[in-house]
């Protein structure tokens, strides 16, 4: 089955076990009438600048990501590392703001909708963050390590094929996000309409799409 699918009948079942007027209007409905109903629930999100003097994606990624045991950091989402929230990216010393859903992928860049939602912004570390690229997420065939500072981070890209795959422990998150950012944007006014696929995309292509919807067929 594709995950899709079972995401959305896991949505449907969670919201029929709780007593929620918030998802009221999804409760038992199941494949594109949740879809539709989700996405009229969450889609007057609150939106905030990348980057501005007032409260903007550094700042809520500061508190999203905080480093419980150290209220200073943030935790990086490819690595695990715990590093300095003040230092933000710091003349690429610092962190950056990996878009997980890539944002050449619809060609949002950072303009407020897509390109600020930081339902699916993570802190990363720079180096990390340009070796995921656009890359397509997928099981890895032919794997090279994702170092970062040294530190092995469990992610791997593959060597002949332009996709990455997250480390186990973050594996979840990021299928959420990408789950997240296919039933909220679909399309209405200048909004991208994005779409899971099993088509691997290449680095130029800025198609509304993400792969890889299910995993490397050659892996099953």
């Amino acid at each position: 089955m594709k995950f899709i699918v079972f995401a959305l009948l896991l949505i449907s079942n969670l919201l029929s076990a709780q007593d929620s007027t918030y998802y009221l209007s999804a409760h038992k409905k199941s494949d594109d009438s949740l879809k539709y109903e989700l996405n009229q629930i969450i889609k007057n999100h609150t939106e905030f600048p990348y980057t501005s003097s007032s409260t903007d994606v550094w700042d809520i990624l500061k508190h999203t990501d905080r480093d419980t045991a150290n209220a200073n950091n943030v935790i990086l989402l490819y690595s695990g590392r715990s590093v300095d929230a003040a230092q933000e990216y710091n003349s690429a010393a610092g962190w950056s703001r990996e878009h997980v859903w890539a944002k050449s992928r619809g060609d949002f860049g950072t303009s407020n909708g897509a390109g600020t939602d930081v339902h699916h912004l993570r802190p990363c570390d720079v180096s990390v963050n340009s070796t995921r690229n656009n890359r397509n997420f997928d099981t890895c065939i032919t794997c090279v390590d994702v170092i970062d500072n040294g530190f092995n981070t469990g992610s791997k890209r593959d060597a002949d094929l332009w996709t990455f795959e997250p480390p186990d422990a973050v594996k979840g998150d990021v299928a959420r996000m990408i789950f997240y950012m296919a039933v909220r944007y679909e399309g209405e006014g200048s909004e991208p309409d994005l779409e899971l696929t099993n088509t691997l995309l290449n680095n130029a292509d800025q198609s509304p799409l993400q792969a890889r919807l299910n995993h490397s067929p050659s892996l099953e």
